[in-house]
C-alpha cells in the first residue's frame, strides 16, 4: 500500500482516538483503584481474551481466501485484521476504514478482485457473528422472565425476531448476489445518479465476479460452516470479557450467561446508533440498561465501562500504528504483470541463439 494511503488511514484512526477521548468523561475516575495490581492482572487477562479473538478472525479470513491463503502468512492475516477493526472502531458505520483499507492490504498477496470478494465476504460473516449473538441475547432475554420495561421487551422480541430470520434466510439463499444489486440501487439514487451509473455500468463485470465469488464460498461446504463457527465463536469470547469485569466488579453470584446477555444488549443497541464512532456512549447506554435486567447495582457501570474502554483504545492505538507503519509494496497484480514480462524477455527462442553468439573476425 502507498504511504500516502497509509497516511491518511493513519489520520483518520488518530481523529477517531481523539474523538473516543473527548467523548470519555475521566473526570469522575478513581485512576488510584484502577492501578492496583489486581485490576492490572483483570486488564491483562482481558487483552489476552482479545488476542484469541483476533486470531479467530484471522482464521476465518484465511479460510474464506481458500487456495489463496497460502500466499498470506498468518501473522499478516493477523495484522491485517487487527489494523482493520481498529479502523471499524474509529469510524461511523465501520465500512468507511476498515474494509477499504484490508483491501489495500491483501492486493499485495491476491488479486484486486479476490481480496475485494474475500474481504466483503469477511464481513458478511462477521455481521452473521452479530446477528447469530443478538439472537442468543434475546432468547436468555425470555429465559431471565423479560427483565426489562414493556418498551425494552417489545423491541427486543421484534429485533430478535427479525434477525432471527435474517440468520435462517442467510443459511438458505446463498446463491443470491448482493454486490451488483447494490451498486444499481445506488445508482437509481437521485443525488447519486450521474456519478455512480457510469461507474456501475464500467465495472458491472468486476462487480458480477464479486458475487460470483462470494456465492462460490458460500457454497463451499464445511468452509462455510467453519467461518459461521468461528466467527459466532468469536462473539461468545467477546462475552467472555463482560462476565470477567463482572466477577471482578459485582463479586460472586454472577454467571457467563448474564455477561453473554450484557454484551448482546449493548452491542445491539451500540450497532442501532451506528453513526456515532466507537460507539461513544450508546454501549456505555446498553450496558447500564443490560445490567438491570441480572440485578446489578449501577455503580459497578463506571469502572467496567473505563476498563472496556482503555482496553478498546489500547487495541485501536496498536493497529493504527500498524496501519503506518507497514511497508511499501506493489499490488498483486502488477508484481504478476511484471513476472510475466521478465519471463517473456528471457525466453530466447533456439533458432536465434546461435544469431546472438558474438562472430569471430575472421583473418
Amino acid at each position: 500500500m502507498k504511504f500516502k494511503y497509509r497516511l491518511i488511514f493513519f489520520f483518520i484512526g488518530l481523529l477517531g482516538i481523539g474523538l473516543m477521548i473527548w467523548q470519555t468523561d475521566f473526570s469522575s475516575v478513581d485512576w488510584n483503584s484502577l492501578i492496583e495490581p489486581k485490576v492490572l492482572l483483570l486488564f491483562a487477562s482481558i487483552m489476552a481474551v482479545w488476542v484469541l479473538i483476533y486470531f479467530l478472525h484471522a482464521v476465518a479470513y484465511k479460510i474464506i481466501l481458500k487456495e489463496d491463503s497460502k500466499n498470506v502468512k498468518m501473522y499478516r492475516m493477523y495484522r491485517i485484521c487487527l489494523a482493520g477493526f481498529a479502523l471499524n472502531n474509529v469510524t461511523p458505520a465501520g465500512l468507511i476504514g476498515g474494509e477499504p483499507y484490508r483491501i489495500m492490504a491483501l492486493r499485495r498477496y491476491v488479486p484486486t478482485e479476490r481480496a475485494t470478494s474475500s474481504t466483503l465476504t469477511f464481513s458478511i460473516f462477521y455481521a452473521l457473528g452479530h446477528f447469530m449473538l443478538w439472537v442468543t441475547g434475546t432468547v436468555l432475554y425470555i429465559i431471565y422472565g423479560c427483565p426489562g420495561p414493556l418498551w425494552v421487551t417489545i423491541i427486543m422480541i421484534i429485533a430478535g425476531a427479525l434477525l432471527f430470520g435474517v440468520v435462517v434466510w442467510s443459511f438458505f439463499a446463498r446463491n443470491i448476489g448482493f454486490v451488483y444489486p447494490f451498486m444499481r440501487l445506488i445508482a437509481k439514487i437521485p443525488l447519486l445518479k450521474r456519478k455512480t451509473k457510469p461507474l456501475v455500468e464500467k465495472n458491472k463485470e468486476s462487480y458480477i465476479g464479486i458475487d460470483n465469488n462470494i456465492r462460490a464460498f458460500r457454497n463451499e461446504g464445511w468452509r462455510y460452516w467453519a467461518v459461521i463457527i468461528l466467527e459466532y465463536s468469536s462473539r461468545l469470547l467477546e462475552a467472555f470479557e463482560y462476565f470477567m469485569l463482572l466477577q471482578f466488579f459485582a463479586g460472586g453470584g454472577v454467571s457467563y450467561f448474564d455477561g453473554v446477555l450484557i454484551m448482546s444488549t449493548a452491542s445491539l443497541v451500540g450497532n442501532i446508533l451506528f453513526i456515532i464512532p466507537m460507539q461513544a456512549g450508546s454501549r456505555e447506554f446498553g450496558t447500564s440498561l443490560a445490567l438491570g435486567f441480572i440485578g446489578v447495582s449501577a455503580a459497578v457501570f463506571a469502572p467496567m465501562a473505563i476498563v472496556y474502554r482503555i482496553r478498546e483504545l489500547t487495541y485501536i492505538v496498536i493497529g493504527i500504528i500498524l496501519v503506518l507503519v507497514g511497508r511499501k509494496y506493489k499490488p498483486h497484480a502488477q508484481v504478476m504483470e511484471e513476472l510475466k514480462e521478465k519471463a517473456e524477455e528471457d525466453k530466447i527462442e533456439p533458432e536465434k541463439i546461435e544469431e546472438q553468439k558474438p562472430v569471430k573476425n575472421e583473418k
